[in-house]
């Protein structure tokens, strides 16, 4: 869809034909000292989110056929995880994820995994009844011992705040070991609502006090005394499975979570607070967002993640009570728009496709894009990285063991006669790569090594009489200078400069000369990683935002800031999301496009809005109004602007990518809200008398 253009403006075409499938949030971790929240996905994949700020998707171990994350786990910097496979995982998260050791468990399948609050031990829940114990020491990960065997699966655990008990819960008990001894010390028999159906305890939670709560497939939290264990009150909260719990930072508010998508708040009623009762827990107010089963809860101040069955991570706080969604999506780059024969490429997990894009100035009833293509992995293998050449002549797709490089030759006229071939004959550096990338000419390629020693290997494709091939130009030490993975890159219109930047905030300028590529200058470092980047076409500045909403364009030709601020977010935009795109407008020096969540942005700055917003401020101030300019202190960037408007022109749900075409069209590529919905399996339904 291309709506209509008017003066002024630009057309913008609506993709809506990104059919992503939900992914539904099984486990999660939030991790205190990195603030950073891990959570797994049904298909065995593990992203890592950075909560410093804004929320932003740091970094994604794939998973694949038949893996299952079943529990996560942080012990300060490190991240640990457990499957149905039996393996207990630590994972390297420096620069390219990978497994640093696994270990195969005693018991079967894991279910569940814990670290102690000094972070001195960890358990794993098994399949076969046993309780393994490792211990913490030195950044290794070693055997300490097994706890007695119990019959039945270890659904959940949790350790109490010294570390020397650990709490368990089963089918129809909740158990409490000592772990200095290996032996239970209390056995706490939950009941059944049916004498033939069992009773199954999803969760449990060890306050300071040692009061233990549990959830469990009655729908009932139950309060237990840990020291004497016995049961001390119970809560019927859902017709339907309570699967998750969660403590708030000052110990005083649980969180319950189920089958019933509505988050449940229980207030401690001895912790100060006006309410006297007979109670330790009463029932204060409900949280909604979710359509669907409640998974997994995680705190971090006063905010809530939560997850489940429709895949959506959730971000509340109360009170105000504020809910931000972030839905579903893919890493990027999911989608990229081959510019000179009006294409777009969109990323699946483990199939592209290829889509038409409308003419410029059709009616709108004949517009509408056509699928032309469509490509699956090697062994249905989840793609890490996909591009295709501005031409459209050239894709190339990489899993963590293949990558391929397809030669498309598009007839527009007849799209039934296009042929896809694939190019055999590739260099030896053409290996597996967590990005990849074209030049805007087409003739140039760079693949990002998946090895970890930061490598980019750029190639060139050159024309023959009878045919093209690619040949391997240089290998970019890229290292030397990025100590991280490389999460943003863009290359310049003349295909001379590249700019990268990873998750340390280092900023690189690689500059292209008739030998090689060189770097060319280190942008300043930020205190945060960046979470958008883009080059201005026809000059030598480049524009980064960072995840506290500040934005900067820098010349790294004249070394020199051109513009810097913080941006203060108009009404109606999502003040908690960050800045995830920015395209620089091919009409206006000093003119952009931003993304924000699913909002999209326009920012103009220069001299003369610079000059328009100074007088807005000295009349604000005159009539003792609040101020209506853009911008803060200005430290890195002392001499630039420091003033801009800000518009939120349009609300795109579900947002992936901005990019421009052209001169006048702007491309807004949004997933399917359909796609994201139907394919979910039914949700909890309540039948209520009187309505229907």
């Amino acid at each position: 869809m291309v709506t209509d253009k008017a003066d002024g403006a630009c057309q913008l075409h609506d993709v809506r034909f990104y059919n992503l499938l939900p992914r539904a949030i099984v486990c999660s971790s939030f991790g205190q000292s990195s603030r950073k929240l891990a959570l797994a996905r049904d298909d065995g994949t593990i992203e890592v989110w950075n909560m410093a700020y804004a929320p932003f998707l740091e970094k994604t171990i794939p998973g694949g056929e038949g893996v299952s994350i079943e529990g996560l786990a942080w012990a300060g910097q490190r991240l640990f995880s457990v499957s149905l496979a039996g393996t207990l995982i630590e994972w390297d998260l420096s620069k390219i994820p990978c497994v640093k050791q696994s270990i195969l468990v005693t018991g079967n399948a894991a279910w569940c995994v814990d670290v102690s609050k000094d972070e001195r031990l960890l358990a794993v829940g098994t399949e076969g009844g046993y309780i393994n114990v490792y211990r913490l020491d030195n950044e290794e990960l070693a055997y300490e011992r097994i706890l007695d065997k119990q019959e039945g699966r270890i659904v959940c655990c949790n350790f109490d705040w010294t570390g020397n008990f650990l709490v368990t819960g089963s089918t129809d008990a909740v158990r409490v070991w000592d772990v200095r001894n290996g032996h239970a010390v209390h056995k706490m028999t939950t009941g059944r609502a049916n004498n033939k159906q069992e009773t199954t305890v999803w969760a449990v939670l060890v306050l300071k006090d040692f009061t233990i709560l549990s959830a469990d497939s009655r729908g009932k939290l139950v309060v237990y005394d840990g020291q004497m264990g016995t049961v001390l009150e119970q809560h019927l909260v859902s017709t339907a499975d309570l699967l998750c719990l969660a403590l708030n930072e000052e110990k005083n508010i649980v969180f319950v979570g189920g089958v019933e998508p509505i988050i449940r708040v229980f207030d401690r009623a001895d912790s100060g607070g006006s309410v006297r009762t007979d109670k330790l827990f009463v029932r204060s107010h409900n949280r909604r967002g979710h359509t669907h089963d409640i998974k997994t809860l995680a705190t971090y101040g006063r905010y809530l993640f939560s997850g489940g069955i429709d895949g959506s991570l959730l971000v509340t706080s109360s009170p105000p009570f504020t809910l931000d969604t972030h839905f579903p999506l893919l890493p990027g780059p999911a989608s990229m728009v081959a510019a000179d024969s009006r294409l777009v490429l969109l990323k699946y997990v483990n199939y592209l496709e290829v889509w038409t894009l409308g003419p410029a100035n059709a009616p709108a009833p004949a517009l509408g894009g056509n699928k032309v293509l469509q490509i699956r992995s090697k062994n249905d293998g989840q793609i890490l990285a996909a591009a295709i050449a501005p031409n459209g002549r050239w894709i190339v797709y990489s899993t963590e063991h293949i990558v391929r490089l397809l030669r498309y030759d598009y007839n527009r006229n007849e799209p039934v006669n296009s042929r896809l071939v694939r190019v055999r004959n590739t260099p030896e550096h053409f290996a597996v790569c967590y990005r990849a990338q074209f030049t805007a000419d087409s003739k140039g390629l760079f693949l990002y090594d998946r090895t970890g020693g930061g490598t980019i290997n750029f190639f060139s494709c050159a024309a023959t009489d009878d045919s093209e091939e690619w040949d391997h130009k240089q290998s970019i030490d890229a290292g030397r200078w990025l100590s991280e993975m490389v999460t943003l890159s863009a290359v310049s219109q003349c295909s001379r400069y590249l700019v990268c930047a990873d998750l340390a905030s280092s900023i690189v300028v690689f500059e292209r000369t008739a030998a090689k590529w060189k770097r060319s200058i280190s942008l300043p470092r930020y205190k945060l990683p960046p979470t958008a980047l883009a080059l201005q076409p026809g000059r030598t500045r480049v524009a980064v935002a960072f995840s506290d909403h500040k934005l900067f364009v820098y010349d790294f030709d004249q070394f020199a800031f051109v513009f810097s601020t913080y941006l203060r977010l108009p009404a109606g935009t999502d003040p908690n999301h960050p800045i995830s795109g920015i395209a620089f407008d091919p009409r206006h020096e000093s003119a952009m496009v931003l993304q924000n969540g699913s909002k999209i942005v326009t920012l103009r700055f220069g001299p003369d809005i610079e000059e328009e917003v100074l007088q807005q401020e000295e009349t604000s101030r005159a009539k003792k109004w609040r101020p209506v300019a853009n911008g803060g202190e200005q430290q890195d960037g002392e001499g630039s602007l420091t003033k801009c408007k800000l518009r939120m022109v349009r609300d795109a749900p579900r947002l992936v990518s901005i990019e421009w075409l052209g001169e006048s069209e702007l491309v807004a590529i949004q997933a399917n809200a359909l796609s994201m919905v139907e394919h979910l399996p039914a949700a909890f339904r309540i039948k209520r008398y009187g309505k229907t």
